[in-house]
């Protein structure tokens, strides 16, 4: 095929490739991502066997684009209703605009065709079209992607009560580009035809924009319902409060007469009561967040008026890393959810049991319960299936489009005779201390695989140097990755070299490392942490110099901020073995308990300097967390001081701010544990 004839092709595959993938960025799937895209790549599949047999039977391109309708069209807009999960009105909606989009394109190719022939001849009349309409075509699918696709699938939250005449403008001009289409061009009525569809286009979706706006601003006016019934109880606490005061000093007086006549039963009483108008002025505090709070609050209040038994137990911060709209259209939701549940029960069944807590100042986890004496059942997203009526399921919805905002968790769930309701978000603000570290990683590894593996005498040079040792050495490097999207992995592994048995007891100690961290990307992968998760593999040499080699290999991932774990192979150059923690010590000594006591007496001492957080014992972490004892086999290094260094993964024992802590173990402390002769100074 030659270039003009490329060109005429690529002009005519702009309008249905930019029509199927705007139908694909408008999907909201019903199925799996893997049954999506399977079903999504059996569709190009059939269709480009089909293409393929036209043109081979000697079909015309203008034929092959006469039967689009037929053969791409119509099975794509039926795949898109098969594949989502919205209301056919919403998938009518956004096939239309899809169809607009590619309409839109296709007129102007035409117009551009006629306008460039006006002026140029030969081989620029199918080249500058095919290239402006290739741009035009860029600019509206980023534009679509852009402003479009995110108000659009928050618009189709909604139930289809409203508006379903928008499908009639789209459908209008579609069946003006059907005559225009196929008819001699007319200039000028073409030109104010595109442009009536440019203008058509930015209108429908400024409506979806505002249409998503007036669904954010129903969700503050709950939010803000809730503030002001909470107000409302304060204020009327408040009054009583007034009058209390006022009457204080006729209370005083009775107490005095009861005093006088020595009625002292008749006192205690009046005190009793006295006291539960006190317990009604009181304002209830459920948390130090003012938004929160008020939230809880109001609707709490609502259960408790109706009856319902309260169980609460919130732990929250006055500062979140949350938005605070985001927080109470999830406690809002699911306490009103729970409440209308209660409200249908006799009233001694009813109760409402709340947890809220944020752990390591990044991640919310709400639990709510309800009784449910009807079993239920759950769609393929999570949601209770229950017969359709207007709003009803709309709250659920909510709370799990915040869930996916913040790349959380939603799960929903019915066993013995109770509804519960989790709800975990994740704080996205990124740390920058991880992704420098994995940029400089990947600096440093990209440069290595250049000067190894492009530059062999440099290698060479290498693997002669005496100071990598005689037992092992580390010679290449292999590299290896995959990815769809902007998930995947990427591991960078050395090439080892050496004599006995040592390369293969670190290869496949190696192995095991790099098969525990694909075990946990596939683990977080497999839970939809949102939008991708990407997971690097690497290693560095730590310490080489003739006694003891030391490779790190650590794995860094990806999913929204980032986790790090770490594993430390230090072979003994001399014996060519691969060093346990325990090989370092006497048989059955108990090396255990005085390196535990020291780290824990090194953690007590950074938390009083602030210079660290860690988990122990009486401070603010639950017990069950709290460091109490390093394993037998931990992770650990020997550094260049001779010194042994144990090490934790992220998480582990601390924070996440801590990243992966290290312990410096003083060698004097360790007494006549060590074994000898002992690689320790």
């Amino acid at each position: 095929m030659d270039s003009l004839a490329f060109c005429t092709y690529l002009g005519a595959a702009i309008p249905p490739v930019s029509f199927l993938l705007i139908l694909w960025c408008l999907l909201a799937p019903k199925y799996s991502r893997r049954v999506t895209l399977a079903a999504a790549l059996g569709f190009f599949a059939v269709e480009g066997i089909a293409l393929s047999v036209l043109f081979l039977l000697g079909c015309s391109l203008e034929f092959v684009i006469g039967l689009l309708p037929v053969i791409l069209y119509l099975p794509a807009i039926l795949c898109f209703h098969l594949l989502s999960e919205k209301h056919i009105y919403f998938t009518a909606l956004a096939w239309l605009l899809a169809l607009l989009c590619d309409q839109s394109l296709a007129i102007l190719r035409k117009l551009l065709i006629y306008l460039v022939s006006l002026r140029l001849h030969g081989a620029a009349l199918q080249v500058v079209p095919a290239v402006l309409l290739l741009l035009a075509a860029a600019l509206l699918l980023l534009l679509v992607f852009r402003f479009l696709r995110r108000p659009f699938h928050a618009y189709t939250q909604e139930q289809i009560s409203d508006r379903p005449t928008l499908l009639l403008l789209p459908a209008a001009l579609l069946t003006l580009y059907s005559y225009f289409l196929s008819s001699t061009i007319d200039v000028t009525a073409t030109l104010l035809l595109f442009l009536t569809t440019l203008a058509a286009l930015l209108v429908l979706a400024q409506i979806i924009v505002s249409l998503n706006s007036e669904r954010q601003v129903r969700e503050a006016r709950r939010q803000m319902e809730a503030l002001s019934l909470d107000y409302e109880l304060l204020q009327k606490k408040l009054e009583l409060g007034r009058g209390y005061r006022h009457d204080m000093r006729h209370h005083i007086a009775a107490l005095a007469a009861l005093l006088q006549q020595e009625d002292n039963e008749g006192a205690r009483e009046y005190l009793a009561e006295w006291q539960g108008q006190l317990t009604a002025v009181e304002a209830e505090t459920w948390c130090r967040n003012s938004a929160v709070n008020g939230v809880l609050s109001a609707y709490l209040a609502q259960a408790r008026d109706v009856g319902c038994e309260l169980e609460v137990d919130v732990a929250l911060p006055e500062a979140l890393p949350f938005d605070n709209m985001d927080l109470c259209v999830v406690l809002a939701n699911a306490l009103e959810n729970a409440l209308h549940a209660c409200e249908k029960l006799p009233e001694e069944t009813r109760h409402i049991r709340l947890s809220a807590a944020l752990t390591d100042q990044r991640r919310f986890a709400v639990c709510v319960e309800n009784p449910c004496p009807t079993p239920l059942t759950f769609d393929e997203k999570g949601f209770p299936i229950v017969p359709r009526r207007e709003g009803h399921g709309q709250g659920l919805k909510s709370i799990a489009a915040v869930a996916e905002k913040y790349c959380g968790v939603f799960q929903c769930g019915c066993g013995d005779g109770l509804f519960t309701l989790r709800v975990v978000l994740l704080s996205s603000v990124p740390r920058p201390r991880s992704f420098r570290r994995a940029e400089m990683v990947f600096a440093g590894a990209l440069m290595c695989v250049l000067l190894l593996n492009s530059t062999p005498s440099l290698a060479q040079a290498l693997e002669s140097i005496p100071a990598l040792g005689p037992a092992i050495r580390v010679v290449d490097l292999r590299s290896y990755s995959w990815s769809w999207g902007d998930t995947g992995v990427s591991v960078q592994e050395p090439a080892l070299e050496g004599s006995g048995s040592a390369v293969a007891q670190l290869e496949a100690q190696k192995e095991d490392f790099i098969s525990q961290m694909e075990e946990k990307f596939s683990w977080y992968a497999s839970r939809k942490y949102q939008g991708y998760v990407a997971e690097d593999i690497s290693y560095d040499l730590v310490r080489d110099d003739g006694a003891l080699l030391i490779l790190r290999f650590y794995a860094t991932i990806n999913v929204g901020g980032s986790v790090d774990f770490t594993r430390y192979f230090v072979l003994d150059q001399e014996t060519g073995r691969i060093l346990e923690l325990s090989d370092l010590f006497l048989p059955d000594s108990n090396y255990i308990f005085p390196i535990s006591r020291e780290i824990q007496a090194q953690m007590a001492e950074q938390i009083n300097a602030g210079e660290g957080m860690y988990y122990l014992s009486g401070g603010m972490w639950a017990e069950e967390d709290c460091f109490k004892s390093i394993e037998p086999d931990q992770n650990f290094y020997i550094n260049d001081d001779g010194k042994l260094v144990i090490v934790f993964d992220e998480y582990s024992v601390a924070p996440g701010s801590m990243g992966t802590p290290e312990f410096v173990i003083p060698t004097g402390l360790l007494g006549g544990l060590l074994a000898q002769p002992s690689v320790l100074t």
